[in-house]
């Protein structure tokens, strides 16, 4: 038996198989092959000077590659061709891996080269036949790069061909290239030739919908079509994938990603396409049934939880259900919660017959009228002790009323009368408000708006509240013209007169200046005082105790700020209702009049507790408006100071322990005595603080035991934000803890340096591994990470570098590489040295290398950056060390 052909030593293999030899072999085919028009094969032969001359300039490519002086003579021999195009081709054609281009290929650099003289010299394309042209396009048809399809159709002027081209690009789409085709079609503008199925759909079912939003661009008689065809796949008759089933069969498309074919991904693209090409709301029928649906579905979740009122739940469903099937999705997803009595509702409010429901509901629904009417019976039969007996249905009824009526004394009440709350319709009242508020130093807005499925936010109510009057704007009235709210914009929003608050206040402004013609000057800023920051710059510096701060309140909402300030919470039952319902309900203008009065009350309580501290209101205020920095960090170090060096500052009633602060200042040898514990949320800051040289641990595992352990014996502050600041309160002195705002990284390192006062000098910087905390290090010249990494050093780096780190002296502990380190490649603790973060171009560049001896990460000077804002704070601790030693 022969065994030709099978490599020594398998001969008595069974699991050897000649197939799976044959298999791998890949036959290459001949680009010139049919490359022409009328697929005629491309001649690629070179006169015997040009192939000369090419053997030669493929040596030198292979020595040198991309150079200038390659480009330059590759370039003169073109132009010396009386048809360089089509030398160019024949040049490509002869070059080795012209059927795979890649970015360091000949073929490649050959066509970037004669596009490149193109755009130099555009006579050069007079002598270029339709013949080349086809060439030109069959050898880059398919290879895939962008920028050269654009090239290659301007030099070779392929539009002069665009008829023959269009058999070509549907052999690319009955290939399977549609991503080729979309590009070539683009370029050519000819996607007008091309249905939905020939490029736009296939690429969606590809995953490339980003390439099919930037065919539907040009291919703008196409957008409709494609988002309705999409949105028919969101008929929830059947799934996506059912729908397609015939359209794939039909095609036969053959690269398809089945997770496109799944509803969300689908919804979010027809979302997505339909907000973009500005396709109205009642063409996409399946989409907005799918919104609707979401949408009462999220207000039934909010009525059950007792985050909306029954009156408010019912205005914005009978909104919502505009059609048959969204009000049978209604009742079917009431009754499937078991709340039979509103589905009934529903039921009766729709006229939805019984029998329209599906058969198992209908026998529940059946079952609950028959139980319902012999409790009905029960409770007649009972009247006589309806009095005493407490657990019949009246009963339950007012034991209800009254938990209700208990319930709601736990919420903030209007403290005005309700005369003093003004509806503004018309043109006469708005005069006579503009006249009132115009007098006025102090003024609290706030701004309600129906909530939509498919449409943008309108505001519906605009309110504007002084301490003994709330006015309540009726934005939709036809009585105020623009005229009227322009002089609102002048004469209040933007009087610099008066200051006016509210709670984010961005949201805010940015809905009024959608919504209303008031031409805000939304650049002036120091006249709108946000209630919300105020009170994060509060809460951060730990200065004052809220009157009603118990310490576990959660969150940063208006609801949690009425609660530590006035004691209790804002009933926001009314705040998800339809707004644009005219008359309004007496509950939503108490509610919409209370939203905005309430800033006043609490702007009240945190002015006075300022006042109590000492501190100057006016200046807090400006402080917080103009986004500046600096008066209430003073103050905070002032009162620290009085309160026996004690971080924060408690009532006189409170028995919580103080701890002494940690020391933070530092000693002649610029050592940082201050050390952190940073929770895992706030992400970058251990970062920033590293840089500094300040030792910052980082929380990495849910077990708080060990770092709490390490606080308490180390005296570190621990940093955090939201419930876990009171879960680390719990367990250590709320002076040790830190409550972080949800600012940049750059903006909590300044506000930590300020607020513990902590000198940050150039000895420091750089001293902590980033990676680790570790503050040791080894230092390794450039000649030894050469040898490490390359087995051996350059001559002339090996006496280039000397062991002078620094100009003066660093604040961690460096040790030298030895022998050993070089040869074993580790620290001296063992941990492998990551030398391939180390660039080439930095190996060249860099002459000391410093590797923490703790994880084995490289670093050199210049490999991290420190934000401008805090080397300023830097240059000026220098500066202040430098002019106390005379200097």
């Amino acid at each position: 038996m022969s065994y030709r052909g099978i490599p020594a030593g398998y001969e008595d293999d069974e699991d050897w198989c000649l197939s799976d030899m044959v298999q791998k072999i890949t036959v290459v085919p001949d680009i010139t092959t049919a490359a022409g028009l009328n697929n005629e094969n491309f001649d690629r032969n070179l006169s015997t000077d040009v192939n000369n001359w090419f053997e030669s300039y493929k040596e030198q490519w292979n020595s040198y590659k991309r150079t200038p002086a390659a480009q330059h003579n590759l370039k003169v021999m073109l132009m010396r061709d009386p048809d360089p195009l089509l030398l160019a081709l024949k040049l490509f054609a002869n070059c080795p891996g012209c059927n795979n281009l890649k970015n360091k290929n000949l073929a490649l650099f050959i066509l970037e080269t004669i596009c490149d003289l193109h755009t130099q010299h555009p006579e050069i394309s007079a002598n270029c036949s339709d013949n080349t042209r086809m060439v030109a396009f069959n050898f880059v048809k398919t290879c895939g790069m962008v920028p050269l399809y654009k090239a290659v159709m301007s030099t070779y002027e392929l539009k002069k061909i665009c008829e023959r081209l269009v058999p070509k690009i549907k052999e690319l789409i009955t290939q399977g290239h549609f991503k080729d085709a979309a590009h070539w079609t683009i370029n050519l503008q000819i996607t007008h030739l091309f249905s939905i199925f020939d490029i736009i759909f296939p690429l969606i079912l590809q995953d490339k919908a980003s390439l099919a939003e930037e065919y539907l661009n040009v291919a703008k008689d196409l957008q409709l079509p494609t988002v309705q065809f999409l949105d028919s796949l969101l008929d929830k008759q059947k799934t996506v994938l059912e729908h397609c089933d015939e359209i794939l069969m039909k095609y036969e498309y053959k690269d398809v990603k089945h997770n496109v074919l799944s509803y969300r991904p689908m919804s979010k693209l027809v979302t997505r396409l339909a907000k973009k090409y500005k396709i109205e709301t009642h063409l996409t029928p399946n989409l907005n049934f799918t919104k609707a649906c979401s949408y009462m579905h999220y207000l039934w979740h909010k009525y059950q939880d007792g985050g909306m009122s029954c009156d408010a739940w019912r205005e914005l469903v009978r909104d919502a259900a505009s059609t048959r099937l969204l009000q049978m999705d209604l009742v079917t997803n009431v009754a499937s919660y078991g709340d039979y009595e509103e589905a009934q509702y529903w039921l009766n409010y729709f006229n939805i017959p019984l029998e329209d429901l599906p058969s198992d509901m209908r026998k529940n629904f059946q079952w609950h009228i028959t139980a319902e009417k012999t409790e009905d019976d029960k409770v007649l039969l009972n009247t006589s002790n309806e009095s005493t007996n407490s657990t019949n249905s009246g009963g339950a009824i007012n034991k209800s009323k009254r938990s209700n009526s208990a319930t709601n004394n736990l919420y903030l009440t209007l403290n005005l009368p309700i005369e003093s709350v003004i509806i503004i319709d018309n043109g006469a009242k708005f005069l006579e408000m503009l006249d009132y508020l115009e007098s006025q130093l102090l003024i609290a807005f706030d701004s309600e708006w129906k909530p939509t499925v498919c449409n943008e936010n309108v505001i519906s109510l605009l309110q504007m509240a002084t301490m003994d009057r709330v006015y309540l704007l009726d934005c939709l009235s036809t009585q105020l013209n623009d005229e009227l709210w322009l002089q609102l914009g002048r004469r209040v929003f933007n009087n610099l007169e008066i200051l006016k608050i509210g709670f984010s206040l961005h949201q805010d402004l940015r809905m009024l200046h959608k919504s209303l013609p008031l031409q805000l000057n939304l650049n002036t800023k120091t006249c709108y005082l946000d209630l919300r920051e105020m009170w994060r710059r509060l809460k951060y510096l730990q200065i004052v105790k809220f009157p009603y701060d118990s310490g576990f309140n959660t969150g940063d909402s208006l609801c949690a700020l009425t609660e530590i300030c006035l004691g209790k919470k804002l009933d926001k039952s009314n705040q998800c209702s339809n707004w644009a319902n005219r008359p309004l309900r007496h509950d939503q203008i108490v509610y919409a009049a209370l939203d905005a009065h309430c800033l006043l009350q609490v702007y009240q309580v945190l002015s006075e507790m300022l006042l109590r501290l000492g501190l100057d209101v006016d200046q807090v205020v400006d402080e917080v408006t103009t986004g500046k920095t600096g008066y209430l960090f003073r103050m905070k170090r002032v009162i620290s100071e009085q309160n026996d060096g004690c971080s924060t500052v408690f009532s006189p009633k409170t028995n919580l322990p103080k701890v002494k602060a940690v020391n933070a200042q530092i000693e002649n040898n610029c050592t940082i005595n201050v050390k952190f514990i940073a929770d895992s949320m706030l992400y970058g800051l251990s970062k920033e603080l590293r840089k500094l040289g300040i030792d910052c641990l980082e929380i990495i595992r849910d077990n708080l035991g060990p770092y709490i352990d390490i606080a308490k014996r180390e005296n570190r502050y621990i940093l955090t934000r939201d419930s876990r600041y009171n879960l680390f309160t719990e367990m250590l002195p709320r002076a040790q803890c830190l409550q972080i705002p949800n600012d940049s990284s750059v903006e909590q390192v300044l506000n930590i340096l300020r607020l513990l006062d902590i000198k940050i000098y150039d000895c420091n910087l750089f001293t902590r591994c980033l990676n680790c905390n570790s503050n040791e290090f080894i230092l390794a010249l450039r000649h030894e990470i050469q040898m490490m990494r390359y087995g051996q050093a350059l001559d002339e780096a090996k006496n280039a570098c000397e062991r002078n780190v620094w100009p003066y002296e660093k604040t961690f502990q460096l040790l030298n590489a030895n022998k050993d380190i070089l040869k074993s490649k580790a620290t001296y603790r063992g941990r492998p040295i990551k030398l391939n973060r180390i660039k080439s171009h930095i190996l060249r560049s860099k002459e000391h290398f410093y590797i923490c001896d703790n994880c084995g990460i490289c670093t050199w000077d210049g490999a991290h950056s420190i934000h401008g804002s805090v080397m300023e704070v830097i240059l000026f601790n220098n500066s202040e060390t430098a002019s106390a030693a005379g200097f």
